[in-house]
């Protein structure tokens, strides 16, 4: 929208692109190394912190906000995973 047009055109924000494979793998990460079901909308953030976090200095700090319920993505996320999960309920469609 606009607002992030300006944010862009002020240099306040960066855009990037992230592969459905890299956002996968850190939606995975997140999973086994948190405990946390991430939405697949952050974890295409967290894909990004994942490439640019090796080359920052030792004494940064990355922050990222991990928004969003990821429960509702688990099914999308295990078919594009190859993941069998018939017969497990499906959660129940948002208000």
């Amino acid at each position: 929208g606009p607002e992030h047009a300006w944010l862009h055109e002020q240099g306040r924000v960066e855009y990037v692109a992230i592969t459905d494979a890299e956002a996968l793998a850190a939606f995975q990460l997140c999973c086994e190394t948190e405990g946390i079901i991430p939405a697949l909308e952050p974890a295409h953030a967290l894909a990004h912190v994942m490439k640019i976090a090796p080359a920052l200095p030792a004494d940064h700090i990355v922050c990222m906000n991990l928004c969003g319920r990821g429960d509702k993505d688990i099914f999308t996320a295990a078919r594009a995973l190859g993941v069998d999960m018939d017969g497990m309920p499906q959660p129940a469609a948002s208000q």
